[in-house]
């Protein structure tokens, strides 16, 4: 069974308390609000691409449609003007005009339909573009909540950090005062509990509530000698007495 003297063993409720503030401050530190707002930007980051590569490729589709409709508008007019050409030159044999003219008149008639495609493809240009530029627009706005989360997630950090590293330096200043075996059943304790290590007890009061004894296990711990490392029967946890 280890021993320390009284005064040793009073050191552990310093070291526990270090380690507990040390554990909060890293639970804080790895649940930070801005972490989750972070995730959540990213992913709306991800529908954006997914969306604006989606909008690329149906802008990309109405400017071909958009052309083709202008060329094949272009070859009808061509085609009137040509027609025309040849009605009016005199050049003609009669018996052709009436063709001529039957042909013209088709022609107008396709052109009147190919114009009206065409307005629905510039309609669908347009609408493409629009919402092209409004997910790019909305990526910029995305990004730049994406900066600002991170600069305040990197400021977090850095006060978190800062108060780990001045406990951690505060730890191990206290923990180089320890015995090294009673140091050493103290840091087996805490790795089997995830954290507790000791617990003071004041009279015949356990603080915190994280250990329970017994009426037979205060008997037994009242009568021990002072310089008896004391675990709980419980759970292991090492009970310092700080009223003997």
């Amino acid at each position: 069974m280890t021993s320390a003297p009284i005064a040793q063993q009073r050191l552990l409720i310093d070291l526990q308390d270090l380690d507990s503030r040390l554990a909060r401050l890293r639970h804080e530190r790895k649940h930070l609000p801005v972490l989750t707002r972070i995730e959540a930007v990213i992913e709306r980051l991800k529908v954006n691409k997914r969306a604006a590569i989606q909008a690329e490729a149906t802008l990309d589709e109405a400017k071909k449609q958009a052309t083709r409709s202008e060329d094949e508008v272009g070859q009808v007019v061509h085609r009137a003007e040509v027609l025309r050409e040849r009605l009016h030159s005199g050049t003609s044999a009669a018996r052709d005009l009436s063709a001529i003219q039957g042909e013209i008149d088709q022609l107008g008639q396709r052109q009147s339909a190919l114009e009206e495609a065409q307005i629905l493809a510039m309609e669908a240009l347009d609408s493409a573009r629009q919402e092209a530029e409004r997910l790019s627009q909305e990526e910029s706005e995305i990004r730049a909540a994406g900066r600002e989360l991170t600069a305040k997630r990197d400021a977090e950090f850095a006060r978190l950090d800062e108060e780990i590293d001045s406990l951690e330096n505060q730890r191990a200043d206290l923990a180089g005062t320890i015995e090294a075996p009673l140091l050493a059943d103290y840091e087996a304790v805490r790795t089997s509990t995830g954290g507790l290590g000791a617990v003071a007890m004041r009279g015949r009061t356990v603080e915190g509530g994280a250990v329970e004894i017994s009426p037979q296990e205060l008997a037994r711990i009242v009568a021990a000698p002072a310089e008896e490392v004391i675990h709980a029967e419980e759970n292991d946890v090492i009970i310092v007495r700080m009223d003997i």
